[in-house]
């Protein structure tokens, strides 16, 4: 990781930190040290997911998930089983629905789901978390009819004759969120863990979460205090109440750093699948539609002012070239010089904006994985010109940036290796693809910076995670095979042997399933 050539063969793990790293001649042992004979295999720090949504990944444990389904159809059969189970009057809800993945690529209708569920209430979200899909019990549920309009930053979609069609876009699915049920404090906190426990297995170590309530962060408190949150969570708040009471108390770390809370997210536009990302040129496959803007420019010059002057991060999701232009054009005007503020998703840029993040010092935040997953259609939307802008990470970093790499779950699977496979190929994981404007792609080592020293530096944690002088924190993963030298078209393979985080193992393969690997 640093450019060394000398041989290491020995990490030293002492207090939760690294004590020592080099050639096992030269440790200092105790003698009451318990030693991992790993057999060879490869360590990297451990890895961070830098855009990261715990709390929608554990709500995927309580409800229906509707993704990778060939047709509408095919998803309102799955309702229609889901809702032969349900009590009537009680929710369905799920998430993961992908209209590009169907013939036509349209929006969904709520007649398909009425004759699916036409006593209970639905809402799917889709797979990017910016649509719902809902059925005339719920719009009945949330008072959505043909007198609805478009609340500021979202769309009600109606039909010729002005009925709401039952996909609401970006701001408008409040309206419907605001009906459903929460979840039991128990089911919910159970799912955390649960969710927290597919991150470590994968091979995560920390994240950083975009988007937190303060119900959440009080069942996180709950967890830290009771010893079952296993990994780090750095948190941006979200909403009128979290900012409001975090802009006044300042930071919080809870525990010995299990989750920090020192950022601000905000939503500026929406995503490129739902169309509601904010563009300078209309869509190609839309030519009346040019996004949606979820925060006037005053208001977030504003926030950003409050956040400067706070102390905390500001992270503001931008997706179309508009939103980044205007993210932008705020930070510059605000002042935000050494506060590390951040764009989110940074996934369209015009030619002109690409040296902004260097010059201004703000840090694009973006998910190689994305970009694999948008390959198919990503080009209708846009068009060959604006193409050039997008997922640009070779651009960027040409200028002298860095880019903190995440993955977005669950829009996308939390395994971060097919986030370094995306980033080193830009390939998809699955089929025969050339690599898709391959001369955009990072190195091994800049993607798994990606993952771990440009995210503590994204966080501001470079010092806090400890300097080699003091050790370290010992958040470390053992692998199956090592992302430096095995095949490119492996990397997405690569798995965790073992996860640890502060020198406490957080995962652990049964040993029969990882031969050479031996423990004493």
């Amino acid at each position: 990781m640093d450019g060394a050539a000398t041989v290491v063969d020995t990490v030293v793990v002492r207090d939760g930190r690294v004590a020592f790293v080099g050639r096992r001649d030269d440790v200092n042992a105790s003698g009451r040290e318990t030693v991992l004979d790993l057999g060879g295999r490869a360590v990297l720090p451990g890895l961070v997911d830098a855009h990261a949504h715990l709390m929608n990944l554990a709500k995927t444990r309580l409800e229906m998930g509707v993704a990778g389904f060939a047709s509408e159809h095919d998803v309102a059969a799955v309702v229609a089983r889901a809702a032969a189970t349900t009590a009537p009057g009680e929710w369905v809800t799920g998430r993961g629905w992908d209209q590009t993945l169907w013939p036509g690529g349209a929006f969904p209708a709520r007649a398909s789901v009425d004759r699916a569920a036409p006593d209970r209430p639905v809402a799917l979200t889709r797979v990017d978390g910016h649509a719902i899909w809902a059925n005339s019990v719920a719009l009945r549920l949330a008072g959505v009819d043909r007198h609805t309009g478009d609340p500021a930053g979202g769309l009600v979609v109606k039909d010729a004759g002005g009925e709401p069609t039952g996909v609401l876009v970006d701001t408008a699915q409040e309206l419907v969120r605001a009906v459903i049920p929460a979840p039991s404090v128990e089911r919910f906190e159970r799912a955390v863990v649960d969710a927290i426990g597919e991150c470590v297995a994968k091979g995560l170590t920390g994240i950083h979460e975009m988007g937190v309530d303060l119900a959440t962060l009080a069942a996180y408190r709950r967890l830290v205090e009771r010893g079952r949150f296993a990994l780090r969570n750095y948190v941006a708040v979200s909403g009128r109440k979290a900012w409001a009471e975090y802009r006044e108390r300042g930071h919080e770390t809870i525990g010995d750093g299990r989750v920090v809370v020192g950022a601000l997210k905000l939503w500026l536009d929406g995503a490129l699948g739902s169309r509601g990302a904010a563009l300078h040129a209309p869509y190609c496959d839309d030519p009346a539609n040019l996004g949606l803007v979820l925060i006037p420019q005053e208001e977030l010059e504003r926030l950003l002012g409050e956040a400067r002057d706070a102390g905390f991060q500001a992270c503001v999701h931008a997706i179309g070239d508009r939103a980044n232009t205007l993210a932008l054009d705020a930070m510059e005007r605000v002042g935000v010089a050494g506060r590390r503020f951040r764009v989110e998703h940074a996934q369209v840029l015009t030619d002109a904006d690409v040296p902004r993040f260097a010059r201004l010092g703000v840090i694009p935040s973006m998910q190689a994985t994305h970009c694999t997953s948008d390959l198919r259609w990503a080009g209708e939307r846009l068009g060959p010109d604006r193409l050039r802008g997008a997922y640009a990470w070779r651009s960027l970093l040409a200028t002298g940036t860095i880019i903190a790499g995440g993955s977005d779950f669950p829009v996308e699977d939390p395994n971060p290796f097919h986030g370094l496979h995306a980033a080193v190929t830009r390939r998809p994981r699955e089929g025969d693809h050339p690599g898709w404007r391959p001369e955009q792609r990072m190195t091994r080592l800049e993607a798994v910076r990606s993952f771990t020293s440009w995210n503590a530096w994204a966080a501001g944690q470079e010092a806090e995670l400890g300097s080699l002088e003091h050790g370290k924190r010992a958040d470390l993963v053992v692998l199956d095979d090592d992302v430096f030298t095995c095949d490119e078209t492996r990397i997405k393979d690569v798995a965790p042997l073992m996860t640890m985080v502060g020198g406490e193992i957080v995962y652990e393969r049964r040993f029969e399933e990882r031969p050479g690997f031996a423990g004493a």
